[in-house]
């Protein structure tokens, strides 16, 4: 008896790896009486040294859209209905077929040898007579100049063959996808501030090529952020050229050549010992990609996204060990190079001057609840403030952890509001620590020098911090006050504002309009 089924593509959904080891998972169709399924895997990049993957955290990664071609043959023939059928990877990580279903034989698939490919084209050159029947298609392939992000895996031309299995396993196809370019692997060299400043340790930055050429063809090669690394894929069994320059200590060059076969990867480190000499100061900006420039240049940057106003460690267990050990230091705990100052955001987070409450909630601390949590009582400083009091130390990053992490959101749900809100529209840099809303502390170092820090602001189109300007309520209402992140010890309904003068000390009550504040982020580098 002949038992026919739809046929129902359930592949692997997630990752095509760059490694010798393959990740295997198949679904089936959901038939009682016998499912045909396919499981899809990566036979990934070989190193050409010892025939092991050059890394494994180089990978592919199929995502929604994605879409694979298949064919089926049987003795040198194209078998009818399996020929570039098109599936394409939904939501939920299932291969979706396009057009009529495929009707599953039990013993004609016996014969039947499949043929996939990724990705899928339209027009195929496909010889089912032909020992590599994918041979003049992949002889064919044009490999994109463009290679950058999600462009990079439309280049990464990959086929396999399979058959359908018997026994336990009967009806299943596994595809093992072998990649048919080979793949070059640039490791840049990193830039390295050597600064002048003492006791500063040395700041050094990913470096990517500012310009790539391939055979004198300029590329944009895909960066692998696990490795910290570029790549580009190029021809097999050719000769190929890369040369480029970046941007170091000075412009500097490189250049290679080699010829990789089918499915091999090279990688090619450029090493640089130059360093720059560079005196950190109170007025530099910080640029999107963690680079400095000087207070004192004449040319403003034109992807500045802050302004140092601290020159420093700031983990408060490097300069208070006498008052805070490692294991409280969550600046030093989740950003451990980050310890050369602080740079305060160009804008606001709240719309241009606005005025908005803390929380929707009257009264309760959202910086407390650790003191009684098994896992994390002694991780974490406290950051209730008595009036006029500060917290020795810079533990703004501290407090905006103990917000995040708070169960009791609605003390401080605007707050969080506004701080996830400038991460996702203000990137920082891999260098530094993510935007966090600063301590009483911290402002008081952005007082100390608002002159210089507002002209160098105002010099890159951001607004400037106003400063002093109490109403007439006294110390609780102050409209150009700027929320931090202490709360006020002896009152659960008061969060500390900063008027950015020194020694400031203003409350408002975390709910009431009519004593709002702004929020102006910092991040540590």
């Amino acid at each position: 008896m002949k038992i026919y089924n739809n046929l129902s593509i359930c592949a692997l959904a997630g990752l095509l790896a760059f490694t010798s080891c393959t990740k295997e998972e198949s679904l089936g169709n959901g038939s009682t009486t016998q499912t045909f399924q396919i499981s899809v895997s990566d036979m990934g990049f070989q190193g050409i040294s010892d025939g092991r993957a050059i890394d494994e955290n180089f990978k592919t990664t199929f995502v929604k859209g994605d879409a694979i071609g298949m064919y089926g043959v049987e003795n040198g023939q194209l078998v009818d209905g399996i020929s570039n059928r098109k599936f394409t990877l939904n939501e939920k990580g299932v291969w979706d077929l396009d057009g009529n279903p495929i009707e599953y034989d039990s013993e004609r698939f016996k014969n039947i040898t499949f043929y996939a490919y990724y990705p899928y084209q339209e027009n195929v050159a496909f010889d089912p007579a032909a020992e590599d029947p994918f041979a003049e298609f992949v002889g064919n392939w044009e490999i994109a100049a463009d290679q950058g992000s999600a462009k990079y895996t439309k280049s990464d031309l990959m086929t396999s063959a399979g058959k359908a299995e018997d026994g336990r396993l009967q009806g299943k196809v596994t595809f093992s996808m072998e990649h048919r370019m080979a793949l070059a692997v640039l490791k840049m060299p990193n830039l390295v501030y050597d600064f002048t400043n003492g006791g500063l340790d040395d700041y050094s930055l990913n470096v990517a090529p500012k310009e790539l050429f391939i055979n004198d063809v300029k590329t944009t090669p895909y960066y692998d952020a696990a490795s910290g690394t570029y790549m580009a894929l190029v021809k097999p069994e050719a000769e190929y050229s890369i040369s480029g320059t970046y941007q170091g200590a000075k412009e500097m060059s490189f250049s290679a050549a080699g010829s990789l076969a089918s499915g091999k990867a090279k990688m090619y480190t450029i090493n640089d010992a130059n360093k720059l000499d560079y005196t950190l100061q109170i007025g530099d900006y910080l640029c999107a990609d963690g680079n400095l420039v000087s207070v004192d240049a004449t040319t403003v940057p034109d992807n500045a996204i802050g302004v140092v106003c601290y020159v420093g460690n700031p983990q408060p267990s490097v300069v208070l060990p006498e008052t805070y050990s490692e294991e409280q230091d969550a600046l030093k705990r989740d950003y451990p190079n980050c310890c050369h100052g602080l740079v305060i955001a160009l804008k606001n987070a709240t719309q241009d001057n606005n005025t908005v409450t803390f929380s929707t909630e009257r009264s309760g601390y959202f910086g407390t609840w650790f003191e009684s949590d098994d896992e994390w009582n002694g991780k974490f400083v406290s950051n209730l403030v008595r009036e006029s009091e500060r917290i020795p130390g810079m533990l703004g990053y501290n407090n905006t952890i103990l917000l995040e992490m708070s169960p009791s959101l609605n003390n401080c749900n605007n707050a969080l509001q506004y701080i996830n809100s400038y991460r996702e529209q203000v990137s920082s840099p891999s260098s530094s620590s993510c935007w966090f809303l600063p301590s009483m502390t911290e402002f008081d170092e952005v007082a100390k020098g608002l002159t210089i820090i507002n002209r160098k602001i105002v010099a890159v189109k951001g607004l400037e911090l106003i400063s002093g300007e109490v109403g007439t309520d006294g110390a609780h209402k102050s409209v150009n006050a700027y929320w931090t992140s202490n709360e006020h010890a002896t009152n659960k309904e008061l969060v500390d504002k900063h008027n950015i003068t020194t020694e400031s000390a203003i409350y408002g009550r975390r709910n009431e309009g009519s004593k709002a504040g702004r929020f102006r982020m910092m991040l540590a580098f």
